[in-house]
């Protein structure tokens, strides 16, 4: 921050005061060069108008000469022969003591410097009297007045350049300070994070800035990973637990049968409870694999979600005839969306199956789409005891069963939350606008 806060915008600006300063001398030794062509063409029209036609300046015997003197450009007029026959004033510096009248270019600038170390700048023209006799007029400036007003605009800008280059270097260090205080703030948080710490909170009187929005990000990822840390070590326990309960059941009949002689018809009934528990395991394995399945990488790609639903309610024909309930799909004839059509068909298999366990004979379950706000929304509704609104959040917790005896294994509800925020949506219970339970599905519609 310093070097490109402060050292290269001061390394700049002094070279661009260079720059500045060599253009201040051009344009001050150009208008110097102006006036003394200027005053040349006064004087030269009126050298010779004398009544006895004898050249002379007309400087020196005006009124202001002794106020202008001390600023005035020298002027010195020179005969045929060279030899100096007017000057003004007496006490200027001599350049040349004799000019002699050359063939060439009317006017000449150059400039000289005296062994004093003053630089002067000269004109010399060449003047013609009435008769056509050859006369030089020289005026000369002293470059002193240009040297000053460079040097003075060269001090001051300098000083200004070194207090400009303080302030930067203020600033800069100020922020570069605090700067710094932010970034060892994210890298805390980033190390208390990785060692599963708690996530300090942002500080509110922080600007908003990009600094900011990366401390945000990186808090509400540390949040996420740590909710879903505590999440999968829950998920993990109980998954412990209902895989335990099984085989410990398992073991316990095994160990019945092989403590003493059993009969055919014993070990068949101990084969038959230790099948039991396998599916039971089976179905927990299964389960677990789908959760798994539905928290990693989506394939999204364009597809219709009305035609998933009707595929789904083909699929699940024959378990609804099987427990005389019917099935009707209800929305629009196509729904463009952007989706993983596996993950998406798995959870809503999952919602049909959940609405069918508990719809009563003779019932309907309905699945029906709409697209509000941009979301298409599946919701599926059955006409069975429905879910206490106590528990309307509890039924989406791995594991979580209303009725240890209604089947499956708390599961289904888990992985349809969980492809739902996949794609961006949700999952939730709903109030049902009769009797049963509504499940709500939301999906982008693009």
């Amino acid at each position: 921050m310093w070097l490109w806060g402060a050292v290269v915008p001061v390394v700049a600006v002094v070279a661009a005061l260079g720059v500045a300063v060599q253009v201040f001398r051009v344009v001050l030794e150009r208008t110097l060069d102006e006036a003394l062509l200027s005053q040349a063409a006064a004087e030269s029209v009126s050298l010779f108008d004398a009544p006895d036609g004898r050249p002379h300046l007309h400087v020196e015997p005006s009124p202001l000469a002794g106020e202008v003197r001390t600023f005035v450009p020298a002027t010195r007029l020179y005969g045929p022969d060279g030899t100096l026959l007017s000057v003004f004033p007496p006490e200027s510096p001599t350049v040349y003591e004799r000019v002699l009248p050359e063939d060439g270019p009317t006017s000449r600038l150059e400039t000289q410097r005296l062994g004093t170390g003053l630089r002067l700048r000269v004109l010399t023209v060449q003047v013609r009297s009435p008769k056509g006799v050859p006369h030089v007029l020289q005026l000369v400036a002293s470059l002193g007045t240009v040297d000053q007003a460079v040097g003075t605009f060269t001090s001051v800008a300098t000083v200004l350049a070194l207090l400009l280059g303080g302030v930067l270097i203020g600033i800069q260090g100020w922020q570069a300070r605090g700067l710094a205080r932010r970034l060892h703030g994210i890298a805390d948080q980033v190390a208390r994070s990785r060692d599963g710490g708690m996530v300090a909170p942002v500080p509110v009187d922080e600007p908003r800035d990009e600094i900011m929005e990366v401390r945000l990000a990186l808090t509400e990822a540390a949040v996420r990973v740590r909710a879903a840390r505590e999440a999968q070590e829950r998920l993990i326990a109980r998954a412990a637990h209902e895989l335990r309960t099984p085989l410990a059941l398992m073991r316990t009949g095994l160990d019945l049968a092989l403590r003493r002689e059993r009969g055919a018809e014993e070990l068949r009934t101990v084969l038959e409870e230790n099948r039991r528990e396998v599916d039971r395991l089976a179905s927990v394995a299964g389960a677990l694999l789908e959760l798994s399945a539905a928290g990693g990488a989506l394939d999204l790609q364009q597809g219709d979600l009305r035609g998933l639903l009707d595929e789904a309610a083909a699929g699940a024909w024959a378990e609804a005839d099987r427990r005389g309930v019917s099935l009707r799909v209800v929305g629009p004839d196509e729904a463009d969306c952007r989706m993983d059509a596996m993950a998406v068909r798995r959870a809503v298999d999952n919602l049909l199956a959940n609405a069918l366990r508990y719809a009563p004979r003779g019932s309907e379950v309905r699945l029906e789409l709409a697209l509000r706000d941009a979301h298409w929304e599946v919701a599926v509704q059955d006409e069975g005891r429905g879910i206490p609104e106590t528990h309307r959040e509890d039924v989406f917790t791995p594991f979580h069963r209303l009725e240890r005896d209604a089947g499956g294994v708390g599961l289904g509800l888990s992985l349809v939350r969980e492809v739902a925020r996949g794609h961006g949506g949700d999952a939730r219970v709903v109030e049902s606008p009769g009797p049963g339970a509504r499940v709500l599905l939301t999906l982008p519609g693009r």
